[in-house]
């Protein structure tokens, strides 16, 4: 095959010429012989071949049977579709030439092989190892091999290429005789043949876009037998070297179909908008197919365009032509008068039906739901109707922890609500073309996709640039991805792929064709980097800084909408700065905004030891190589309940912003681009000390979008000494929508009022107190109370409030500097803390002083220092004064060594009895919040236990922490209640059931010991979360550096 076919554009002849040249090497090599013998099929070690006998890439489409079935735009419920999904007979072996080479024949007995489902991952079944890794190669690299002989380490040395034999019967409908017939394989991971009734019908690599076959040759009436041969590797694998579980298998829909013998087999509908972006113009390219081998004339092409049941208009024309067995191009074009226009926030969708017709009889019914938008770059703004748009999304793989890749519509949905609810209007399908009934409901949730094709070469970065042998399914892979989904609103951005390096000749000439089939839509690839020598539309990095962004959004060399494709990298406990990345996409219009990586975790159960099931990460299955815990790294966990991450971006994403402008005035700004804020409903509430004490009802605001307006809250308050006051403004959806019902928040902030706050000087019982020493043990006895303090140590050991002990294990407070690391975050920092010591630092008193004051008053001030390694000592004053209430006034001045050190929190630790497991405190929450991941947690009154204060990541790390604490307090159920509280400076506080060393020792949370203490850590200040999985460090802002600190807080038994 001549590649000058690709540079010229012509892209269905090259690749048509590529099959057929591939088919007569198939032929060369003898197919059948070769299998009989069980060697290795050369096709699946020939890049070159991208297919045998396939059907060329096409809009999704189905024929119905009638106007009600088009309307109902359901491909798998039309009369002309029957699926094959369900069981299927099957057997896996995990070497090629083990496979049973002749299972494909009719009288080959399966009856004795298991069962598996269809769709499924065979990993997921309990066939072969599921691997994980990022970006590193599960066979040996030896492009275009996949057969060679890997490390003894790695999964692949046993299991070399795992092949799965599929095979099941099926009756093809009396109804459909004298049609084609297909059949459609939507998603095989990597590779598969196919066989009908003994027959070879072909080949196919690409296991993310439709595989689809005529079969018309190969079936009969009544029983037919269908048999797919697939393997784990081909030359294809090189291009799916993407950051996920590597699992196998017939995983999408197979679906039987028939289509006439003139058949509509692709079109594709473009819609134009006037200048005023009122009316429209609808455009429709069709390709007409005659499967007889005589010629046709006199048939008409109809575009009907209905609203609901509702035709709103219709055109026809009479159609050339169309030669035997040949294809005719032709287009339709017609008006529209002020249709609706589809957004992401309005998705309206119409439903385009088309038919062929023949002396007055329908001979084909097709549909397909569409929308009237335009897109437009105009400057470095990305324009959707004539406005500037921002992108505020994620990067969905397809994936759930039950069932792998095979994802179901009904996971699809839950998807779409929790992305929508999380006020994001963008996924980018990382990093794969996506199943089709995917963009279909993108297009009716309002999503703007970002539609990746299937192309990640990340283990041979830069490798394939400019190699002959794969130039051609580089451009395959893209032709697919537009073909199949061009005519869907959603799909407003065509990306190449991902991660394959610098893209060479080979991905310009893949941009240059689907340009050519596609220049309705604006193009993508994160690797051509940015400024002029970039040739895709839209300049885009990966986890820059924010100070990187705000440069190159100042940039006046750049002429192009900037995209973050990645970023705010929300592995494990993470995600950190998401807000100040929002404050810059909002404010500089060069900025198109970006796509969080990634929505879930993508966790995987591994249930096949039952008593021990682990949501498993890289290596939970003993599988090499892996890149272990990176793939758990999402806004929500891999069941969708939402981590912490989630109401932070939900907060960041919100399209309403609300600020102070005066004592009871407040600035609400609309950053909708199409929805008036006139659609929702406000309210206010507001809190004295975290309790709400007023609230009311905001009349509908008429804010256009891109506007604001001052709203005025007029509230009495008669402020109580001591007392905050804060007022929290929200909106909630005024209406059910598909994806949340009428009341659900969609943006609020909370804001403290400019109430004048006096003093509350409380009413102080003081008892006498009696002190005893002996050694190096001091003794206080209150009413009520009795306390023990170990001079050697520097702390308490004992506090005894009513004869119940609050101390357990170590005791406390004492000085704690660090965390269990958030993987893989922390490592930077983890480095620091190792080479220092401060895990381990060994403490030494060297100075107490007891004084008894008063009779109700005693102090204890003593002076220690912590040594770690190479040098790293830790200086810490404490004065406790203990007075005849039972109070304990802490008082710590700290200071260290190395002052540059990054530490991840400067407080103090206390192991307290494990009883004591209720919650409550007033400061930021309900979820776990830090330094720079808390715009999402308001300050208010909160009740929790130890027990659910643990975010349960999967790899057991510091959590927990809570950010602007006014008061902690913990009691044990019979009465007693230990309270924290802050002495002219906010607190961070964590509260947990183990301690840092114990999680960071601990692989998966079930592996946990069982709980010992109640560990409370009390903090001045805390490090952030970054997102140095991939991305920055916390920003300078949100650092903590062992440099002095001052800081108090106050201990009191109620």
């Amino acid at each position: 095959m001549k590649l000058s076919y690709f540079r010229s554009g012509r892209s269905i002849l090259a690749l048509s010429l590529l099959l057929f040249a591939c088919g007569y090497q198939l032929k060369a090599n003898s197919f059948q012989d070769s299998l009989k013998g069980g060697p290795i099929p050369p096709e699946i070690e020939n890049p070159e071949c991208l297919g045998i006998n396939k059907e060329v890439a096409h809009a999704t489409l189905m024929p119905y049977a009638n106007l009600k079935e088009a309307l109902n735009a359901n491909r798998h419920a039309s009369s002309y579709a029957k699926s094959l999904n369900g069981n299927w007979k099957f057997n896996w072996v995990d070497w090629p030439q083990k496979r049973p080479v002749d299972f494909y024949k009719p009288g080959y007995d399966v009856s004795s092989w298991k069962d598996i489902s269809v769709p499924s991952n065979w990993q997921v079944q309990g066939y072969g190892t599921p691997i994980y890794s990022n970006y590193n190669y599960t066979f040996k690299s030896d492009f275009p091999h996949v057969m060679g002989e890997p490390p003894k380490q790695f999964t692949a040395y046993k299991e070399r290429n795992p092949v799965g034999s599929y095979r099941r019967d099926f009756e093809l409908p009396v109804q459909w005789h004298g049609n084609r017939i297909f059949m459609t394989f939507d998603g095989v991971d990597a590779g598969f043949f196919l066989f009908v009734n003994g027959q070879k019908v072909g080949y196919s690599v690409n296991s993310r876009n439709a595989a689809e076959f005529d079969i018309t040759k190969y079936v009969k009436s009544g029983k037919n037998v269908v048999a797919a041969e697939v393997y784990q590797y081909t030359s294809g694998s090189y291009l799916e070297d993407q950051d996920m579980w590597r699992l196998s298998g017939i995983f999408r829909n197979v679906t039987l179909w028939a289509a006439p013998k003139q058949h509509i087999r692709d079109f594709f509908i473009k819609t134009d908008l006037d200048e005023n972006y009122r009316d429209a113009r609808l455009n429709l390219n069709t390709k007409i197919r005659n499967y007889n081998d005589k010629s046709v004339s006199g048939q008409k092409l109809k575009a009907l365009l209905y609203d609901g049941g509702q035709l709103i208009t219709s055109a026809e024309k009479l159609l050339q032509v169309i030669k035997g067995n040949g294809e005719l191009k032709t287009d339709l074009s017609f008006s529209v008068k002020d249709p609706i226009k589809w957004t992401a926030e309005t998705p309206k969708l119409y439903t385009l039906v088309v038919q062929v017709i023949s002396g007055g009889k329908i001979i084909e019914t097709i549909s397909s739901r569409m929308g009237f938008r335009k897109i437009e770059i105009k400057g470095r703004s990305f324009l959707v109707n004539g406005k500037a748009i921002k992108l505020k999304g994620v990067n969905r793989h397809e994936h759930w922890p039950e069932v792998g890749h095979a994802i179901t519509e009904a996971q699809m949905r839950r998807d779409l609500e929790v992305i929508k609810q999380g006020n994001c209007n963008h996924v980018r399908t990382c990093h794969y073309s996506d199943d089709p009934r995917w963009y279909e409901l993108c297009d009716e949730y309002g999503i703007y996709l970002v539609a990746e094709a299937n192309l990640e070469c990340h283990g041979n970065m830069d490798k394939f640039n400019e190699e002959p042998r794969i130039k051609a399914a580089i451009i395959d892979r893209n032709v697919a991805n537009v073909e199949n989904f061009k005519n869907h609103p959603s799909v407003i951005i065509w990306s190449l792929g991902n991660e394959c390096g610098s893209g060479g000749s080979n991905f310009r000439a893949a941009l240059n064709v689907i340009k050519s089939i596609d220049s309705t839509r604006p193009t993508h690839y994160e690797g051509f980097g940015i400024g002029e020598k970039n040739p895709a539309d839209i300049d885009s990095r990966m986890y820059s800084s924010p100070q990187s962004v705000e440069e190159s959004a100042k940039d006046e060399h750049l002429k192009k909408p900037y995209y973050l494709c990645e970023y705010a990298h929300a592995m494990f406990n993470s995600m950190g700065s998401i807000g100040d990345y929002n404050d810059l996409f909002d404010r500089y219009p060069a900025l198109l905004g970006g796509a969080v990586w990634e929505y879930q975790d993508q966790g995987l159960w591994n249930r096949r030891n039952p008593e021990h099931p682990i949501l498993a990460f890289g290596g939970g299955f003993g599988d090499f190589p892996n890149d272990h815990y990176f793939i758990h790294k999402g806004v929500v966990a891999s069941d969708r309940s939402p981590k912490p991450h989630y109401p932070e971006m939900r907060h960041a994403y919100q399209w309403i912003s609300i600020k102070s402008s005066g004592a009871d005035s407040f600035n609400i700004r609309n950053r909708y681009q199409f929805t008036n804020l006139d659609q929702f409903s406000g309210a206010w509430s507001i809190s004295e000390n975290g309790k709400e004490i007023l609230k009311g009802k905001i009349e509908k605001l008429k804010v256009s979008p891109g506007e604001e307006m001052n709203v005025r809250i007029p509230y009495n308050i008669t402020p109580k000494p001591g007392a905050e006051y804060f007022i929290r403004i929200s909106f909630v959806l005024d209406q059910n929508q598909i994806w949340a019902a009428k009341g659900y928040e969609i943006a609020a902030q909370q804001l403290e009022l400019p109430v004048y706050r006096t003093e509350l000087i409380a009413k102080r019982i003081l008892n006498p107190l009696i002190l005893t020493q002996e050694g190096n043990t001091v003794k206080i006895k209150g009413t009520g109370f009795n306390l023990v303090y170990n001079k050697q140590k520097g702390t308490f050991t004992s506090i005894n409030t009513h004869g119940v002990e609050t101390l357990s294990g170590e005791g406390g407070p004492k000085l704690h500097l660090w965390r269990a690391p958030h993987q893989i975050d922390d490592m930077w920092a983890n480095k620091g803390w190792e080479k220092a010591g401060i895990k381990n630092l060994k403490w030494q008193a060297y100075q107490t002083d007891i004084a008894q004051v008063s009779a109700t008053e005693i102090h204890i001030a003593t002076v220690l220092k912590g040594e770690g390694k190479n040098g790293f000592i830790a200086d810490h004053q404490v004065t406790y004064t203990i007075k005849g209430d039972g109070t304990i006034l802490a008082d710590n001045k700290v200071s260290f060594s190395d002052p540059n050190l990054a530490l991840a929190r400067i407080g103090v630790r206390m192991f307290l009895n494990s009883s004591f497991q209720n919650l409550q405190y007033f400061g930021r929450g309900p979820m776990e919040n830090y330094s720079d991941r808390k715009r999402g947690s308001d300050i208010s009154l909160y009740t929790s236990t130890v027990t659910k204060e643990l975010t349960p990541y999967e790899k057991p790390m510091e959590g927990g922490n809570h950010e602007d604490v006014r008061w902690v307090s913990l009691s044990d159920g019979s009465g007693s209640t230990l309270q924290v509280e802050g002495k002219n400076n906010l607190l961070q506080f964590s509260s947990v059931p183990y301690s840092d060393e114990e999680m960071d020792q601990t692989e998966y949370r079930i592996d946990l010991p069982k709980t010992k203490n109640t560990v409370l850590c009390i903090s001045s200040k805390t490090l952030g979360v970054g997102s140095n999985g991939c991305g920055p460090r916390p920003l300078e802002p949100y650092m903590l550096y062992a440099r002095p600190e001052h800081f108090s807080y106050e201990i009191k038994f109620l």
